[in-house]
């Protein structure tokens, strides 16, 4: 995930990278089962190997310090993952998502 910074003297913008665990985008993926854990249908395609294509959310934005953690990663089909980032309810949602995260990956 990438977070966009003000821009510099010449125009261009800035981006901070923020380290991903590969193990924990590979885990959440391979939880959802092939269906997307926000509005559970099925994902809307298969990738050149053959898996389902979803893509991993962090609930809370490494921008704003949330952790790279299964309890708060969710994997999303893209038009539920754009719901969040581009939607009028998008931080609704996201709060909808936190909520369900409590069934998908229970804290111990």
């Amino acid at each position: 995930m990438q977070a966009a910074a003000p821009s510099t003297a010449s125009g261009r913008s800035e981006r901070t990278i923020y380290s991903r665990s590969a193990d924990v985008r590979s885990y959440v993926l391979a939880r959802a089962g092939g269906a997307c854990e926000g509005c559970t249908l099925p994902a809307p395609f298969q990738r050149v190997d053959g898996s389902a294509y979803l893509e991993p959310h962090h609930i809370r934005r490494a921008s704003d310090g949330g952790p790279d953690d299964p309890h708060f990663v969710i994997s999303l089909c893209p038009n539920c993952h754009r719901r969040v980032h581009a939607g009028a309810d998008g931080p609704t949602y996201n709060g909808q998502l936190l909520a369900k995260m409590g069934d998908i990956e229970p804290l111990s």
